[in-house]
């Protein structure tokens, strides 16, 4: 084999050998830099996941109104004799939605306990959220077992951590038990693609309402922007007041 060289000099044997200690420590040394900083990046990511798991306790809003379905099969909250009625065209993927929910939930809970509105979720998952299916699935089928407003809190509170997960059924498992209802029952109602057709017909019934985006809400069949939704509920009651 040739004999290594440097700047047109043959280089000695011994220092060969130096410089080759030289550079594996150094190698070594960068190794372990590498390391250190990939540990710190899975451990930052793990926080973050596990930062973004938000206590059921914290997440489910408690809620002492009235609660059912439409005619339609929409769940809804607030008395359906209440003077304002609001409806939310929704995705539960939808990161605008969840910003929503963040924003105005507990003040709708607080509209509809006080018999101000009745407020109705209609479903409206969009193609380009391959969960948003499964996810509406699970709130109608949480629904069955009087428990559609926990999961609609709990699927908007964790999305981050759902989002775009590529097997989404065991997540939304543990949110049922997490909920306390019964798993089999749930498990069942998730995997029999009861509601497929259901969701579906939400989705047309927002096209032929003019809705093309989440989130979107009607005050009293009025159209208002999201950002305005309070001042729009609050006009609605001032207006029935007269």
């Amino acid at each position: 084999m040739a004999t290594p060289r440097t700047r047109g000099r043959t280089v000695p044997r011994r220092n060969t050998t130096s410089t080759t200690i030289v550079i594996g420590v150094i190698v070594l040394a960068v190794v372990g830099l590498l390391g250190v900083g990939l540990f710190a990046a899975l451990g930052s990511r793990q926080s973050s996941v596990a930062e973004s798991r938000i206590p059921v306790a914290q997440a489910v809003r408690p809620l002492n109104a009235p609660t059912g379905l439409t005619p339609e099969g929409y769940a809804y909250k607030g008395s359906p004799d209440a003077p304002v009625k609001v409806v939310e065209y929704a995705d539960f993927e939808c990161p605008g939605c969840a910003n929503a929910e963040e924003i105005f939930g507990a003040q709708l809970n607080r509209y509809a306990e006080e018999g101000k509105i009745q407020f109705i979720y209609h479903e409206l998952p969009l193609p380009q959220h391959p969960n948003a299916i499964p996810a509406a699935t699970a709130a109608r089928c949480a629904g069955e077992q009087g428990r559609f407003w926990a999961m609609h809190d709990l699927l908007f509170a964790r999305q981050r951590e759902w989002r775009g997960t590529s097997n989404i059924a065991p997540r939304l498992v543990r949110y049922a038990e997490e909920l306390g209802l019964d798993r089999t029952a749930f498990e069942q109602c998730l995997n029999s693609g009861k509601y497929a057709q259901a969701l579906e017909q939400a989705a047309q019934q927002a096209e032929q309402a003019g809705v093309t985006g989440t989130p979107t809400f009607f005050v009293n069949g009025q159209r208002v922007e999201t950002a305005a939704l309070i001042e729009a509920i609050e006009a609605a009651l001032q207006a029935g007041s007269n």
